[in-house]
């Protein structure tokens, strides 16, 4: 055995050793000698064996999501594929590098020694690559070896859904691609493999922490996985490791502090700053917002690509004029303007600027300029959604400037470079700011709840008491990494990503993600990162001054249009319920318990029957709710009390003869499971309002009456009337009522 030969086992051993208390970068930090390497055949081989085991990630991590729940042998399996792709891929890298780091090699190997996915064929890999040798064809036996092994680590994992060694047929996948939105998946979705992030750092994606109120025990991430609601799909189309946008909104409704500032409930007002062809779609093309309005939420949609003015007009103009399309760039001197405009154009009463339920961006640079533009004007929505550069964690305040932040101009999937990067000469440019430039815009009057992979949601302090204690358990630096830096895919190279200077073939951005760096060297090396490879006028370092409200207008616009249809009797406004029709249902159960001439319970029954099997579909209330309020208020109320009615009556639960009232009912009980399942702690949470179909439909009325007296009593709703059903007395009166 030669001394070079002596020297790597040395090596490789001694990385074994140490594997557990350290981390190396690759491409290593040597920016110089990286870029050498740019120049040789080896960096196209490796560009092109990545990009494949890229790929295999992706299929694998769909596999995994379309396994049945109790099958926990494939799923053990798929995760071990998954580990495999990820050592296959820094193996791989690190043979590339061999001359820029001499230990880099012996560090993969013995990362892939202490995976699951270790077996002959890894073996075999590893005695290829791991004495490395001058010239190309050495890398190319080794980028074989790497391959065949990771190749057979993918077979193995995708055995259950190929036939004969042929993929799976298109039906029969998307048939078992239905089951990943499965409300009742039983297992948590997948993370990044901890073995291969700095101090295993993303294992604590996987682990309840204390929240500072302790009586309530560990907290798990504050994610549909919390809340047993793993129903939503993120944009990389796998299922949520955060709670969907409906299911926050309807958690901070449910919150003592929220029912005190906003005692009215939600607005239903959404606006959307980038609605694209304003399709609710899950993957990549996930708008949050562009799903509510199909829910009954009213709003405002921008959006700057005339292309796609036809094909938005088809998803939102349906729901005209309650949602108002505006085609055009938003701008930040102008944006608070222009919304007030449109929002003065939507029938009704003027939302104030702290109404708005949420402000979701996605413009594809100026994101944060937006938000500042609103925000210094005085708009406080209770919800900022809003897509950032998430490779940065907080604490980096970084800026897109100069011709990144061409307003004209959509950035399309074709012309992005790398993740979150487009080519600009031989360098990128940044496609938007990082989540310290939001957090900052912000201030302090909104708290981070969440990341969404390049999304940053934040909620107003005030509110926020909702959320606690999950809120108050994880700190900003552990959500960026729940959200996205623990992400599976967080450093897989993105579908549109062929580029072969991709940023993520130059630099490893797990270095940022070390919970060893001070805040200091964190600082030096995103400046040596941006000074090597973004273009130098596209950027800045520099923190914008807090945000004031010098801006604030001193008076608002009036409406343009006022609803005068109380009664409900246009005819845009029977998508879901025809109102007049339950009026005269309404009017049938007055006259049938005030002369005594008809079987009350029967015709109450039947009218709560029939509006429940209307809402047979999931997330019923809340979107009965939205519905109400975009339609007919008046008439929603008629409806909660009449429903409230109905549940004050001990015959309704697990009623084979009225299985709609039952199931709907039921779901007040568990519209979000805010009584903490802790075994130690069988207590509810003193933030949330009490559940169930008696509390739930009673904030519903006393928040439906805070309205116009005058109105309501101009109306034909008997509202009043319906009323005096919830009186203690209410068996005797007002039959006998003089």
């Amino acid at each position: 055995m030669s001394m070079d030969t002596c020297r790597l086992w040395h090596l490789y051993f001694a990385a074994l050793l140490e594997l557990t208390a350290s981390f190396r970068a690759c491409p290593p930090p040597n920016m110089g000698c990286v870029a050498d390497v740019r120049g040789e055949a080896s960096w196209s081989l490796w560009a092109e064996v990545d990009k494949a085991l890229s790929q295999r990630t992706y299929e694998l991590l769909t596999l995994y999501e379309w396994i049945p729940k109790e099958d926990t042998t494939s799923r053990a399996t798929a995760l071990r594929g998954l580990q495999a792709m990820e050592a296959a891929k820094q193996l791989l890298c690190a043979s590339t590098f061999a001359r820029c780091d001499v230990e880099g090699v012996a560090y993969a190997s013995a990362l892939l020694n202490a995976s699951p996915a270790k077996t002959d064929a890894a073996e075999l890999a590893i005695q290829t690559c791991g004495f490395p040798e001058r010239g190309s064809k050495w890398l190319g036996r080794c980028s074989y070896a790497v391959w065949d092994w990771a190749d057979a680590e993918y077979l193995m994992s995708a055995q259950g859904f190929m036939h004969s060694g042929q993929a799976q047929l298109a039906e029969e996948a998307d048939r078992l691609n239905s089951k990943k939105t499965d409300a009742d998946a039983g297992y948590s979705a997948a993370v990044y493999p901890a073995l291969f992030s700095p101090e295993e750092i993303c294992a604590l994606s996987m682990t309840p922490l204390p929240s500072q109120y302790a009586g309530f025990g560990l907290q798990p991430v504050f994610s549909g996985e919390a809340f047993q609601d793993v129903s939503w799909v993120d944009i990389s189309n796998l299922r949520t490791r955060h709670l969907s946008a409906i299911s926050l909104l309807e958690t901070l409704e449910n919150g003592a502090a929220f029912q005190d500032r906003h005692p009215q409930g939600l607005s239903r007002i959404a606006v959307n700053l980038g609605g694209g062809d304003g399709a609710c779609r899950v993957g990549h093309g996930l708008d949050p917002v562009n799903c509510f309005f199909p829910q009954g939420f009213g709003g405002v949609v921008f959006e700057a690509n005339k292309s796609l003015e036809s094909e938005l007009q088809i998803s939102i103009g349906k729901h005209f004029p309650q949602v108002q399309v505006v085609m055009e760039a938003a701008a930040e001197d102008t944006i608070s303007q222009r919304l007030e405009q449109a929002l003065a154009k939507r029938p009704g009463r003027l939302v104030q600027r702290d109404e708005i339920d949420i402000i979701k961006v996605d413009v594809d640079g100026p994101d944060c300029h937006l938000v500042r533009g609103l925000v210094r004007a005085g708009w406080q929505p209770k919800v900022w959604h809003v897509e950032v550069n998430p490779l940065f964690p907080p604490g980096i305040s970084v800026w897109p400037t100069g011709t990144s932040l061409d307003s004209e101009t959509t950035v399309t999937i074709e012309g992005l470079s790398s993740a979150f990067s487009r080519r600009v000469n031989d360098k990128q440019a940044l496609v938007g700011c990082s989540l310290q430039a939001l957090l900052d815009v912000a201030g302090p009057d909104y708290v981070l709840t969440h990341m969404e992979f390049e999304n940053a949601v934040l909620v107003r302090r005030d509110i926020s008491e909702g959320l606690e204690p999950w809120l108050s358990s994880r700190s900003p630096v552990q959500k960026w990494r729940d959200g996205y830096f623990c992400h599976p895919i967080a450093r897989v190279r993105l579908p549109h990503d062929n580029d072969q200077d991709s940023l993520f073939l130059h630099y490893d951005f797990r270095r940022w993600g070390d919970p060893r760096l001070d805040p200091g060297e964190l600082h030096k090396l995103v400046k040596e990162f941006l000074a090597g490879f973004v273009q130098e006028d596209t950027y800045s370092l520099t923190e914008p001054p807090r945000p004031t409200l010098l801006d604030v207008p001193t008076k608002t616009l009036k409406n343009q249009a006022v609803d005068e249809d109380i009664n409900c009797e246009a005819t845009w406004k029977g998508h879901v319920f025809q109102w007049p029709i339950v009026l005269r249902n309404i009017e049938r159960l007055l006259s049938a318990w005030a002369t005594g001439s008809g079987d009350v319970e029967a015709v109450l029954m039947a009218l709560v029957e029939d509006f429940a099997n209307q809402l047979n579909i999931d997330r019923a209330w809340p979107i009965f709710k939205s519905v109400a309020s975009g339609e007919c208020p008046v008439g929603g109320l008629a409806i909660g009390i009449a429903m409230r009615w109905r549940c004050l009556s001990p015959f309704w639960e697990d009623n084979p003869v009225f299985p709609a009232t039952a199931n709907l009912f039921a779901a007040m009980r568990r519209q979000l499971p805010l009584i903490l399942r802790n075994k130690s702690h069988g207590h509810q949470s003193r933030f949330a309002a009490p559940l169930g179909c008696e509390h739930v439909l009673m904030r519903f009325i006393q928040a439906g009456l805070r309205r116009d007296l005058g109105a309501v009593l101009g109306s034909r709703w008997p509202i009043f009337e319906l009323l005096s059903s919830m009186h203690t007395q209410s068996e005797k009166w007002p039959r006998d009522y003089p």
